[in-house]
């Protein structure tokens, strides 16, 4: 039972964090896919989401009192898994006639949902 509240708390705070971090890496995504390419557009966003991510997660979300060089390099492998997904589907889908603004926001959900399971499982276990 404690253990289930523990992860639902995590939850809620994957959640809340993960939300100011959309807010502003989505923000810089958003405008940069309307001026740049998805390339450099999804670099730059996942950048971001790199320094705001892993100190959100790693300290608030999942309780760790020491950020460590072994952390951040599982970390940066997650990121960068995260971006290939991102830039893969958007461009796969702009391919096809989609607008990559729309693709970005629709493909978050499914990010969310790896980005925490990995980082619970792998990244700051």
């Amino acid at each position: 039972m404690l253990k289930n509240i523990r992860v639902n708390k995590q939850k809620r705070l994957f959640i809340i964090f993960g939300f100011f971090n959309f807010l502003i890496t989505n923000t810089v995504l958003q405008i940069s896919l309307l001026f740049t390419s998805i390339l450099f557009s999804t670099i730059l966003s996942q950048m971001i989401n790199l320094l705001i991510g892993y100190n959100l997660y790693g300290k608030k979300v999942f309780k760790l009192n020491k950020l460590t060089n072994h952390f951040f390099k599982k970390y940066f492998v997650l990121a960068t898994i995260i971006w290939i997904l991102n830039f893969g589907i958007i461009r796969s889908f702009f391919y096809f006639g989609v607008n990559k603004n729309i693709t970005a926001l629709l493909i978050i959900p499914l990010l969310v949902i790896i980005s925490y399971f990995f980082q619970k499982r792998y990244v700051f276990r």
